[in-house]
């Protein structure tokens, strides 16, 4: 097997709104370290002849990367009129990143030296993506023909099954560090508005690939219909174990016959409920829940595109001015979770290759949430890339029937550009950029329209679980409480107050935003809390995305850490939360916060809420 991992990461320069100085970058260098993996049998997956993979990470171009806080010593100064975002006025776009492994055991091969051609709109809608478990018979075999000829290409050609699911490990699991001199400056795809167009290139190529194997050029990648009732289960042709290419041994048992639950890791001790049980009153619930979380993600909380695609990114060392959109932390990372197998703990002696144990390359050891609810083997389940399918069709539904339109407009964003291989039998390198994907038909493909026609979701049913208003009781109670102090370790089943957070008058034409700073976690760990607004402690547990007072919730898919903690943000969208529950105009309001998880979780700064700017 050829032994490579990801290449050195040219970055190209790109308008900045935080000018820096120039720096010379050689145009391809040698990798400065190994990327092992497995290279057993169903499509690399780790056994006793673990060896090299071919981590294709693609050539990857990031364009327009500015506007960030890189933070490197080499670059000193701070620009004067900088974005308010920026600490420093270094482009990360003039530096290479690279794919690194601590474990340094193996060298990594050098650079390709041919020039990526870039991309090309598509001429005509030839793809419609349809929901999986509509499909009919004769589309299921196509589907199952063109992995199963992904999973037979040489593991050395980039477009092999092994290859794909190797990308999402090293762009999502802390392969790649901007900064190679730093313990720990990793580059992540996630936690920022990198997620939703990076992940719809990834998907479209994969796509491609499956197209040009069966001979079809007009094969579209089947979505997981997860927002409409009739699809709130695994689809049946992923659950057949014998010789069914699409199966995966490493989803959770307890789950794979139940009822999603699009709002998971709130009790996940809970008792799944059968999908293909009673519909009873539990069930009923459940899908409603799951419609209100869509809801919710797509427009309570998704006003505005940095509210639903991500905030700008920033790399800081230690930097928490990133934020996740809705459309990444809501129903994207629950069906991660659940899906997922649960398994030991990452990197205890648990957690080997005997108990199904996925290498952890940053860290040592295995890792054991496999494969689904784990960043760095989630590209090893068929259905991951069904469920990337229907995140990005509530994309495309907020760009087009929920009138997001293009979303960011800043040329850091658009300008933004990354390299994927195209074409099985000949494999090249492809430039595309953020505004080149912004429209689904110049990719090519769309959405089954019939499909969309009825969103069940824009019917759930939210309601409040106190009065608010003028029926609302006095919150003196709670007022009169001692505020928390911060730095504060958030502690499962133990629900924190902080009382009179001020809310700024609205701005004409602005959201309004819930903002808590420097949250601090263990990124291998499942870790979620809820918020909410004028909510009484003794009812804070019973929270969801089906109630008004519900503001967000900050979750994660467990991915590698390095021995370390992650700091992030989180930016909500409370303008229509405010509006529900009669407190738009209110001076002060009573933010609650609900741990769900026992993962270790700090938050360094009490909740503030702002306008956006």
């Amino acid at each position: 097997m050829a032994s490579a991992c990801a290449t050195s990461i040219p970055l190209v320069s790109a308008p900045s709104a935080c000018p820096s100085k120039k720096t010379t970058v050689a145009r391809f260098r040698r990798r400065t370290a190994t990327c092992r993996a497995s290279s057993g049998g169903g499509g690399g997956r780790g056994g006793e002849n673990d060896g090299l993979l071919w981590l294709p990470r693609r050539d990857v171009m990031l364009n327009g990367l500015s506007s960030v806080a890189a933070g490197l010593a080499w670059y000193p100064g701070v620009a004067s009129g900088a974005d308010a975002v920026c600490t420093r006025a270094d482009k990360v776009n003039e530096k290479t990143v690279q794919c690194t492994d601590p474990a340094g055991q193996l060298p990594c091969p050098l650079v390709s030296p041919t020039d990526p051609v870039d991309f090309k709109p598509e001429s005509k809608v030839t793809r419609i993506r349809q929901p999986v478990h509509l499909l009919s018979r004769e589309y299921q075999e196509k589907y199952k023909e063109a992995v199963a000829k992904m999973k037979a290409l040489p593991e050395e050609n980039p477009l092999s099954f092994a290859a794909q699911a190797a990308i999402h490990q090293a762009y999502c699991d802390a392969y790649y560090k901007y900064d190679p001199t730093a313990k720990d400056a990793p580059f992540d795809v996630h936690f920022s508005w990198i997620f939703a167009p990076w992940h719809r290139m990834y998907i479209y190529f994969y796509e491609r690939a499956l197209g040009q194997l069966i001979g079809d050029d007009t094969f579209a990648l089947p979505f997981w219909n997860w927002d409409t009732p009739a699809g709130m289960v695994v689809p049946p042709l992923f659950k057949d174990s014998m010789g069914n290419p699409l199966y995966d041994p490493n989803r959770n048992p307890s789950n794979v016959d139940a009822l999603v639950d699009l709002d998971y890791l709130n009790d996940r001790n809970a008792e799944p409920i059968p999908f293909k049980g009673p519909r009873d009153e539990k069930y009923k619930e459940l899908v409603n829940k799951n419609l209100c979380t869509v809801y919710t993600q797509q427009i309570r909380s998704g006003k505005g595109a940095e509210s639903f695609l991500g905030e700008k990114y920033c790399t800081d060392i230690g930097s928490s001015t990133s934020s996740m959109g809705s459309l990444e932390r809501m129903a994207h990372t629950a069906v991660h979770v659940w899906v997922g197998k649960a398994g030991p703990t990452p990197s205890s002696e648990a957690c080997s290759a005997a108990t199904g144990g996925f290498p952890n390359h940053t860290k040592g050891g295995y890792s054991c949430n496999n494969d689904m609810g784990f960043l760095g083997s989630a590209g090893h389940d068929p259905l991951f890339y069904s469920h990337h399918s229907n995140v990005d069709r509530m994309w495309h539904i907020w760009s087009t029937r929920l009138g997001g339109g293009q979303g960011i407009t800043e040329a850091d964003w658009l300008d933004t550009s990354f390299v994927f291989y195209d074409d099985v039998k000949s494999p090249r390198k492809v430039r595309i950029r953020f505004r080149d994907v912004l429209d689904t038909r110049d990719l090519g493909y769309t959405y089954d329209a019939e499909s969309d026609k009825d969103l069940p979701w824009l019917r759930c049913k939210i309601s409040s679980l106190v009065p608010h208003g003028k029926d609302s009781p006095p919150r003196s109670s709670s007022a009169r409480k001692a505020a928390p102090v911060f730095p504060l370790a958030l502690t499962k089943g133990q629900v924190v107050e902080v009382p009179a957070v001020p809310v700024p008058a609205k701005d004409p034409g602005k959201e309004q935003l819930l903002v808590i700073e420097g949250i601090e976690y263990d990124p291998q760990a499942n870790n979620k809390f809820d918020v909410a607004i004028n909510l009484p402690a003794d009812k804070a547990l019973q929270v969801g995305p089906q109630y008004k007072e519900y503001a967000g919730s900050f979750a994660v898919v467990p991915g590698s850490g390095a021995g370390k903690t992650r700091k992030v943000k989180l930016s909500l969208c409370i303008t229509e939360v405010l509006f529900d529950i009669d407190a738009d105009g209110d001076k002060t309001v009573d933010v609650v916060i609900v741990p769900r998880t026992n993962a270790k979780i700090t938050l360094n700064a009490r909740p503030t809420i702002k306008n956006r700017n």
